[in-house]
């Protein structure tokens, strides 16, 4: 199922936090190495202190996956982090276009999978992400990603477009995307019926999302 809850609302879903920051410091930090800062097993941020919004997964009270939401208007990741991938135009800023960043699936606790490879939890995750800025008038969604979640975000439903070049972090080749908010967008991302992993073919057999969904920049 789908939660979602402010940070300054945090004191009423306290076991759901923990596993959300614990899981992101296994994820981004152990796993991928990324410089992050891990505090009493918990990777937080500046951008946490801002009150965004976060939508998470959960299977009776187990976190499997979760992202951030944050404004455009304000501080943002693609803003002050990764400025180098965004339009030439100068930062996205507008009230109905928010940022979504540490997007992160729980690869260990879900091995379910479409036809298409793609992990069962990421498509769910995908469609909370905008359901919610569908029912919200949300008309974009911006985020910093890498080349091959680009393809896996394209082959899952989403609609987007480029906002700048292709830029290496750490090695690692990012791009900025601005995403189409609309019900066939959410149609598209729906879960597809599961599959065993070993039937799929050596390509997408591989764990997409362990590959990509870790290696995601902000998405």
């Amino acid at each position: 199922m789908i939660e979602a809850f402010r940070a300054s609302q945090i004191s009423a879903h306290i076991p759901l936090a923990k596993q959300m920051f614990a899981l992101r410091a296994r994820q981004f930090k152990h796993r991928r190495n990324w410089s992050l800062t891990v505090v009493d097993n918990a990777e937080k941020d500046r951008f946490d202190d801002l009150d965004p919004l976060y939508i998470c997964v959960t299977d009776q009270g187990r976190l499997l996956a979760s992202l951030r939401l944050l404004p455009t208007t304000g501080p943002n990741m693609l803003r002050d982090v990764f400025p180098e991938v965004g339009a030439p135009s100068g930062p996205v800023r507008d009230p109905l276009i928010h940022e979504s960043s540490r997007f992160c699936v729980d690869t260990e606790a879900v091995r379910n999978y479409g036809l298409d490879g793609i992990n069962h939890v990421t498509r769910e995750l995908l469609t909370g992400l905008f359901t919610h800025a569908l029912d919200t008038g949300l008309i974009n969604i911006v985020s910093v990603y890498d080349l091959y979640l680009e393809r896996i975000l394209r082959r899952a439903g989403c609609r987007f477009e480029r906002l700048g070049a292709v830029h290496r972090y750490d090695g690692l080749a990012t791009v900025a995307g601005l995403f189409e908010v609309s019900q066939e967008v959410i149609d598209e991302l729906r879960p597809e019926p599961l599959v065993n992993p070993a039937e799929l073919s050596p390509t997408l057999g591989v764990d997409l999302a362990n590959h990509a969904i870790t290696a995601a920049r902000a998405l």
